[in-house]
């Protein structure tokens, strides 16, 4: 049975603008009249938010509450929690407007906790991934890579993160998880900010077990997609391609896009893959797509891109995220596309932000 095309009420990317200019304007007020040591040191704290979100996801507390306020003795024989203990992570959460207590004891879930759910397009296994001990032990070695520019992930597990992944079956199942869960969301950011009209075959070079294609195929009927990645990762695209409706529509393709040809499109799209990569290896990637790439062929890199000013970005920590996994991988401005992008024979024609914190990167042979 084919999956009925999901409906996201999606803000436009201007009216995100403003109330993130309005957010960063109040927060520098806050700052201007706060005592710095007390805004430091209140910063550092935002790990304790970070943990407690990710064991109320572990505990699945937003779905124990569901659509009812519930009493935290409750609760807690639910999920098995001391009463008391949960008592003091819901309250703290609830200070920061996740789940809301309505009268002492007693929670009920808000539009934050909502989103702690397992659900499409929800981020409770991204958080998951996120916190996990594997996440914990590289920030606590980011010392190690500030000091010695080298990722921390060959010091404590000897690869790189994604490898480490790999090699570890149960984790590697939950970061799979992640992705799938958020594509609902990104895919309809970037549909509604980027208009595919036009592109006859998009080839997704390096796109996992495909859904963020499928999804974007189902968005587009006109549109042909060409998966393209490993041949365990892609081993379940089929079955995913029919649940989306679009697998007459697609071909999947396995293979390594370093040790083979990549397949023939007339629109390449790479989604959070340059940023794995050093920029020689970037360089030599999209050389080798620029090879066989229509000469009115677009190619469309989905990636953060880090403001060059001082106003906070989901790419600035990302980036750091990469500097421990990585060994030279980086989130990058958009200078520093135009520069791979020079490099590699593309020009760099615009780029178009999402209301998510990845923005598409569009370019063209020159």
């Amino acid at each position: 049975m084919n999956r009925q095309p999901s409906v996201s009420i999606i803000p436009p990317v201007w009216f995100v603008s403003i109330i993130n200019r309005f957010r960063f304007f109040l927060k520098k007020l806050y700052y201007r009249f706060t005592p710095a040591g007390m805004a430091v040191f209140e910063k550092s704290q935002g790990f304790w938010l970070s943990k407690a979100l990710g064991v109320a996801c572990e505990l699945n507390l937003a779905e124990i509450i569901g659509d009812k306020e519930m009493d935290v003795q409750e609760i807690a024989r639910k999920a098995n929690a001391a009463p008391q203990a949960l008592y003091r992570l819901m309250r703290a959460l609830a200070g920061e407007c996740v789940f809301k207590e309505t009268k002492s004891g007693f929670f009920k879930n808000t539009k934050l906790s909502y989103a702690l759910r397992e659900a499409p397009g929800n981020p409770k296994y991204m958080i998951l991934h996120q916190l996990n001990d594997m996440n914990w032990t590289l920030v606590n070695e980011l010392k190690s890579s500030v000091v010695t520019g080298k990722s921390s992930a060959f010091k404590v597990f000897g690869t790189d993160a994604f490898s480490h992944l790999e090699n570890s079956p149960e984790k590697n199942e939950l970061y799979n998880k992640a992705m799938t869960a958020t594509i609902g969301l990104l895919s309809n950011a970037v549909v509604s900010a980027y208009s595919f009209k036009g592109i006859d075959t998009l080839a997704d070079i390096g796109g996992g077990e495909g859904s963020f294609l499928f999804k974007l195929m189902e968005k587009n009927p006109g549109l042909k997609g060409i998966l393209f990645d490993l041949s365990h990762v892609v081993a379940t695209a089929g079955k995913i391609a029919g649940e989306y409706g679009v697998k007459d529509r697609v071909e999947i393709i396995p293979g390594n896009f370093f040790d083979m040809d990549i397949p023939v499109a007339d629109a390449y799209l790479l989604k959070n893959i340059l940023h794995i990569f050093d920029d020689e290896t970037c360089v030599l990637l999209l050389k080798r797509i620029g090879q066989i790439i229509p000469e009115e062929g677009k190619i469309l890199i989905l990636e953060t891109v880090i403001r060059p000013d001082n106003k906070p970005h989901f790419g600035k920590m990302f980036d750091l995220e990469m500097l421990l996994g990585t060994e030279r991988g980086k989130e990058r401005t958009e200078e520093e596309f135009r520069q791979l992008f020079k490099e590699a024979g593309f020009k760099l024609t615009r780029v178009v932000k999402t209301v998510s914190p990845f923005s598409v990167v569009e370019g063209r042979k020159i």
